[in-house]
């Protein structure tokens, strides 16, 4: 009885022991586990622009793939968040480290955490996916197939979703809304629901991202009507007059994009007001919104007759003008595109209210541009004002020479793009021909 009762207290205390070994062994490893992620976010967090970490050392270590493994169900949470972000700093490095990130399987487990309970995984989440997507746009469709989309418009849904969440669920989208070489997203009906009603939410940032997201799906000409569909193009329009200039360069990119469709779809912006809008915009300081207001302009002109003739009506010439006759090269550029479309119809009127405006001097001094559309469009312009009428071909031809840019003319006749060579060597030969060379005449 003794003999026995000794062995069954023996093995209970070997049970003991082995669970002990057993708690310890899992304890240790758990330990070595964050010690890994701490190390390698630590790693991460110090390397600065210019150094990045070192993919040999990475596979080395097999780093990404213990953080991918840390990412899974059976860690702590605090383990998987701290996880997520060290592979969001790793992710920063190139479309190289991105790729062997996504190639490890952190993508999946990665979109799993967006609806974790804790706001921190989540969040940690969300972040690594903008990030990989930034740097590896390749990686969006492969994202979609897992279901991204589907988790973030949950997050957009839900009631309790905090400002900071939302912002970051926004910039993923906006990301995932980036064109892909071979398709759209095939649930781009959904994001663009999910867009509209961020376009309603009172941040900054998050309308901001919103608006470049409508921006990127209205890259692709088939999702404009959709986008006009959902009713979003008076929500951007009314957003142009938002404080933040920020929020206002976004609205103006966007339809830029939409502006780019066909003649039914502009006149749904001109419906909505565009113009008295796009004219209070240009008489902002601000370089880069009135840049983007005359590119959407350009594209309005690019539709037709009485669309081109909306602008007119809305008083835009003399300020498309005076950015034409403004210092800033980009500006200048931007307005002789925007008038040579205008231009496209060859009124006789107009011309010669052009003319009479000093636009001739103006669009010679661009010929030195190193843009090839401009050169194109400013050659076919003075081609189109010394063509148009015979009365005008004396006082157009005397500016072209008073300038200087007979020979700037004469030069581009051997332009490498042909179409500029061809449209130089027609001004040259049909009103020019016997005038001879400045440079060569003493």
């Amino acid at each position: 009885m003794q003999k026995r009762k000794r062995r069954f207290l023996e093995k209970g205390q070997n049970l003991m022991m082995l669970r002990t070994l057993r708690l310890e062994k899992a304890k240790k490893a758990e330990q070595q586990k964050e010690l890994t992620i701490n190390n390698a976010l630590t790693k991460c967090k110090l390397t600065s622009s210019e150094v990045v970490p070192d993919i040999d050392n990475l596979l080395k270590n097999n780093t990404i793939g213990n953080l991918v493994e840390s990412l899974g169900h059976g860690n702590r949470n605090k383990i998987r968040a701290n996880a997520a972000d060290a592979l969001a700093h790793i992710a920063s490095g190139s479309s190289e480290h991105s790729n062997l990130i996504a190639k490890a399987g952190a993508v999946p487990r990665l979109i799993r955490l967006i609806q974790s309970t804790d706001l921190e995984v989540s969040e940690m989440g969300i972040l690594c996916l903008g990030n990989l997507l930034h740097f590896a746009p390749n990686l969006r469709d492969f994202m979609i197939t897992n279901g991204v989309v589907q988790k973030l418009i949950s997050i957009i849904q839900a009631k309790s979703t905090c400002t900071l969440m939302l912002s970051h669920v926004t910039w993923v989208i906006r990301k995932l809304c980036i064109s892909s070489p071979t398709s759209r997203p095939d649930n781009v009906d959904e994001i663009a629901q999910a867009l509209n009603v961020l376009l309603y939410n009172p941040e900054d940032k998050i309308l901001e991202d919103a608006l470049m997201a409508v921006r990127n799906l209205a890259h692709e000409n088939e999702t404009i009507p959709m986008l006009l569909d959902l009713g979003v193009v008076p929500r951007i329009i009314y957003l142009l007059e938002h404080p933040n200039v920020l929020v206002q360069n976004a609205a103006l990119q966007a339809l830029i994009n939409i502006a780019s469709g066909t003649e039914e779809q502009i006149q749904e912006l001109l419906n909505n007001n565009l113009l008295p809008h796009l004219s209070a915009l240009m008489s902002k300081s601000d370089l880069d919104i009135r840049c983007h207001v005359l590119r959407i302009l350009q594209n309005v002109a690019d539709g037709n007759t009485f669309q081109r003739q909306a602008i007119m009506n809305a008083g835009l010439l003399h300020k498309i003008l005076e950015c034409l006759k403004g210092e800033a090269i980009p500006l200048k550029s931007a307005a002789a595109l925007t008038i040579s479309t205008l231009v496209i119809d060859k009124d006789k009127n107009l011309l010669y209210y052009l003319m009479r405006q000093g636009v001739i001097p103006e669009l010679c001094n661009l010929l030195l541009s190193q843009e090839t559309d401009i050169i194109y469009n400013v050659l076919d312009m003075l081609s189109t004002m010394l063509d148009v009428d015979p009365s005008f071909l004396a006082e157009v031809s005397g500016i072209i020479e008073w300038s200087g840019a007979l020979n700037n003319i004469r030069m581009l006749q051997s332009n490498e793009q042909e179409e500029i060579a061809v449209v130089a060597r027609k001004i040259i030969s049909s009103y020019f021909h016997d005038k001879p060379d400045i440079a060569t005449k003493f």
